[in-house]
């Protein structure tokens, strides 16, 4: 059987539009000499992923459905595709849209049933696999998800997982090679061709990895599709295994004698690794997660109609990396870079912005607030009788540079890019409606270390960020002589603890145990972690009017934390670091009164 794996990249909820993409896909395929007898796109691929309260929407259901009705009449070869299709909520009056495959063949169709139309949404069981029958082999269908290692499916020829999976990081299918040898021994162990349909692109704070692989039943990789991007390919899927693969020089002569399964047992992922027909690179972790904010940032930007973006240049590492990742995504011609010196910006650091701004081929604007700043200082001091607090100046240059680049947004209809990166959102080191303002935040979900190191392995590519913005002291430069670190630890401890505080949701005293525990010793005690999340409480407020970011494994830490903003609970260093002195605890307050109940003592 011969065929086509589509890489797809919807937009979000643009029903018609990606049905009328994946048609005419379609159509160009069955113009080739040899046309697919199947064609497979991933799960979600005419709906769009992350579909949030759309899902609930009756007015999106109705769309659903027409749009499903018109893929699978015009479809002009037999096709599996992805979407969401609605079914009656409990009181049957509203719908809830649920994950679904469309089987298209011959000008018919139907859905496979993954929903079950005879539950509503709250009794509905899991589906694991549907299985079909095209061109004599079996296909069997898992939705949204890879195979289940203790599951067997000794009567299929062809197992296919249509998938939707965010970046992970180094969890991507392309990061680690252990999940690709996890497909290897699903296609030996159960002699079966392995086809992997993964949707890619941008979607708000999402980047969809895309890595859509075939695996012969032997294990190799017959094809596959880089990372994020839209593709096709196409491999015939003959009903036996390619040639097997001898697990040793001795064994090579009497591979004819074996049947296929005596065959599966003696080959291994180690051995296919080796004989991949397309070689599977994995990516390096900074690699990868630089090719998902290019994507995410790319399809984010142009999915909504903007004609360019616009970012302020400081001099500093964060606004660096921005305007390069801008650059790669979008193209120079696209991308507006802005200069806004105060009295307190160093001649180093528009000596660096101008470097890079000329490596990366940006238009550089200048916009010096020298006069604006003493403007506003003059006519505060003749009505309020002092210019403002020395704090209330260095917030007044960082929102005089938003009025500037907030006017060319307008002006022009550029996106402006937010410049922070999550060390400094989580503690709240930035001015509200000053350098928090931006409509997407490419940085936000990396921590300062990791800013570093994407920054790193871009300029291994070409050196486009100056030597000397990576080398500098971090600094806001609203002051004389200010330098991040003097109101912060090092990035480098600050980011261990965020790290075990935000990720882990660890308290003091249990970071303080971790970091004791750390090979290499650090300057951080009990004092230090506990100024760092008192910070981090306080700058809740600021975190719900920070602009999205994309998300890649971690908790993002203006969505997911949820912490009240009014909140009375101050974390400190105490004795209890392990869950089970908290159990010691509750013994002293609770006594028990009989199987499973337990009582208030007497204190």
């Amino acid at each position: 059987m011969f065929i086509a794996v589509v890489q797809f990249n919807p937009k979000v909820a643009a029903l018609t539009e990606n049905c009328e993409r994946a048609l005419a896909m379609i159509d160009e395929l069955a113009l080739l000499p040899y046309p697919p007898d199947l064609v497979i796109f991933p799960a979600l691929a005419l709906s769009g992923a992350e579909l949030g309260g759309l899902v609930t929407h009756n007015a999106f259901a109705a769309e659903a459905l027409d749009v499903a009705r018109v893929f699978m009449t015009k479809a002009s070869l037999p096709t599996l595709i992805g979407t969401v299709l609605p079914r009656p909520a409990m009181a049957n009056t509203r719908f809830v849209c649920e994950e679904e495959i469309l089987f298209a063949v011959n000008g018919r169709g139907s859905a496979l049933g993954f929903i079950d139309m005879k539950c509503n949404a709250e009794s509905q069981d899991y589906v694991e696999s549907i299985s079909i029958k095209l061109n004599g082999l079996t296909i069997t269908i898992i939705l949204d998800d890879f195979i289940d290692p203790d599951a067997r499916y000794a009567d299929s020829d062809v197992i296919l997982s249509m998938i939707a999976r965010p970046y992970q990081e180094t969890n991507g299918l392309l990061t680690a090679s252990s999940q690709i040898d996890s497909l290897r021994t699903d296609a030996i162990s159960n002699d079966a061709w392995v086809v992997v349909a993964s949707l890619c692109g941008g979607e708000d704070s999402f980047v969809y990895e895309g890595a859509s692989l075939v695996l012969a039943p032997d294990g190799t990789v017959i094809d596959s599709a880089a990372p994020f991007e839209e593709a096709v390919f196409t491999v015939n899927l003959s009903r036996q295994s390619e040639t097997p693969l001898a697990t040793d020089k001795d064994t090579h002569h009497d591979i004819d004698s074996m049947d296929t399964k005596t065959l599966a047992k003696k080959l291994s992922p180690a051995l296919s690794r080796k004989h991949d027909k397309k070689r599977i690179r994995p990516l390096l972790p900074y690699e990868a997660t630089w090719k998902a904010l290019e994507v995410g940032l790319r399809d984010y930007v142009l999915k909504n109609g903007f004609e360019g973006v616009v970012l302020g240049l400081s001099g500093g590492i964060d606004s660096a990396v921005v305007a390069a990742l801008a650059s790669d995504a979008l193209g120079s011609s696209l991308v507006h870079a802005v200069l806004m010196p105060s009295p307190y910006t160093q001649e180093s650091s528009m000596v660096d912005s101008k470097a890079l701004a000329q490596a990366l081929g940006l238009e550089l604007l200048s916009f010096p607030i020298t006069d604006l700043y003493e403007s506003f200082q003059t006519q505060a001091e003749f009505n309020l009788g002092d210019p403002g607090t020395e704090r209330a100046l260095q917030n007044l240059q960082a929102r005089l540079r938003m009025v500037i680049l907030m006017h060319l947004s307008n002006s022009h209809g550029w996106l402006l890019l937010n410049t922070s990166n999550k060390s400094e959102i989580a503690v709240g080191y930035s001015t509200l409606y000053g350098d928090t303002a931006g409509a997407i935040s490419p940085l936000g979900g990396l921590y300062k270390t990791d800013v570093y190191g994407v920054a790193h392995w871009r300029n291994s590519r070409d050196m486009v960020i100056p030597q000397s913005i990576l080398d500098k002291e971090p600094s806001a430069e609203l002051s004389f002589g200010q330098l991040d670190s003097d109101v912060l630890p090092p990035y480098e401890s600050l980011d261990q603890i965020l790290r075990l505080h935000i990720e882990e949701n660890l308290g003091v005293d249990e970071i303080l145990e971790l970091i004791n525990g750390y090979p290499l010793k650090t300057c951080v005690d009990a004092a230090t972690i506990v100024d760092v999340l008192d910070r981090v409480k306080a700058a809740e407020f600021k975190r719900r009017q920070e602009p999205p970011s994309f998300q890649f494994d971690g908790i993002n830490i203006t969505d997911h934390r949820a912490w009240p903003i009014t909140n009375g609970f101050n974390d400190h260093s105490r004795d209890i670091v392990v869950p089970t002195e908290i159990i010691n605890y509750l013994g002293l307050l609770y006594r028990e009164i009989g199987q499973g109940g337990f009582n208030l003592m007497d204190n």
